[in-house]
């Protein structure tokens, strides 16, 4: 038995069973000019439905006369960690908008993107990027706990009415995007206008993560010293 990986197979056929579900496709090894098949459960996380005849899968592993795209997910991980730690990939696309930030896609392979990650203030990914943009201008940022590969932003977006030093003042309301958790020390930081951060304790019962908006008021600023501080009075 022989086992190798091809880099790109064109799909000849989607063969459904009695369900009306995919069973197979058929893909088109032109090395060796033969046909191999990929069962469904052997499909792996690529959505079934972008599926089209003559369209092309990549990186297939091939075990005589049937195929895995399942198994070949982690070379395209790898493939794809590669290329963002060597700022090679600098882009990616928007799968899904969410709270906290987006789920995007490169080379098929799903990552995060969260709005503490992409703006300098408030601005979430849903308020500029929607399903099927393009996001351009992003990097690796780390791999979670739960092997999620996370992005941020080269250059974080600004909006250009975000609060001044001035707005700045003991008892005003403000919005804001939590950035940063400390559980383990009941606070977080919040990020309300670029390079200002409000330290609040976390509210009693809320379980707070990054990238949700929040309203904070301000309970103290001193920009020399221990920066600026306030409470969290409601969680968006």
């Amino acid at each position: 038995m022989y086992k190798y990986i091809m880099k790109k197979a064109l799909i000849q056929d989607i063969v459904f069973d009695e369900f009306d579900k995919v069973d197979y496709i058929n893909i088109f090894n032109a090395n060796e000019n033969k046909y191999l098949k990929v069962y469904s459960e052997e499909i792996g996380s690529i959505s079934i439905n972008t599926f089209r005849k003559n369209s092309l899968v990549d990186y297939v592993e091939i075990n005589e006369e049937e195929a895995s795209l399942k198994k070949a997910i982690p070379i395209k991980r790898k493939i794809v960690l590669h290329g963002l730690k060597n700022e090679k990939i600098t882009s990616c696309m928007v799968t899904d908008t969410k709270e906290w930030g987006a789920f995007v896609s490169i080379m098929g392979i799903s990552c995060v993107l969260r709005n503490c990650d992409f703006s300098n203030d408030l601005t979430a990914v849903k308020d500029i990027y929607k399903k099927g943009d393009t996001i351009e201008g992003i990097r690796f940022r780390k791999v979670s706990s739960k092997e999620r590969i996370s992005l941020e932003m080269k250059e974080k977006y600004t909006n250009p009415h975000s609060l001044s030093v001035k707005s700045l003042k003991k008892g005003n309301i403000v919005l804001g995007m939590v950035r940063n958790v400390k559980q383990d020390q009941n606070r977080c930081f919040v990020g309300i206008s670029k390079g200002f951060d409000l330290l609040s304790s976390i509210p009693a019962g809320e379980k707070l993560y990054e990238g949700q908006k929040v309203v904070c008021r301000i309970s103290g600023v001193n920009l020399d010293g221990y920066g600026i501080r306030g409470k969290i009075l409601s969680i968006l």
